[in-house]
């Protein structure tokens, strides 16, 4: 039984990781790109404004727009 190289797992992974991001952005569509890179899904921080909050725990990332539109972005820690 023949091994394969390492890389075909890495390439494996890197394309696993993609298809989960699109999956995200499909389920998420009208939501802000994280400073991660990844989606950020919709929460009810602030009653007043739309708000989100990073996919990923560890990230920390938050965002709410304001009424002229603007997005405010700060960690929470």
């Amino acid at each position: 039984m023949s091994k394969r190289h390492p890389a075909v797992y890495a390439k494996r992974r890197e394309t696993a990781g993609m298809f989960f991001k699109w999956i995200l952005r499909f389920y998420y569509k009208d939501t802000p790109d994280c400073m991660c890179g990844w989606a950020m899904k919709p929460t009810q921080v602030r009653s007043e404004e739309d708000s989100w909050i990073c996919i990923w725990k560890k990230c920390g990332w938050e965002t709410y727009q304001s009424d002229n539109g603007k997005l405010h972005w700060f960690i929470k820690r």
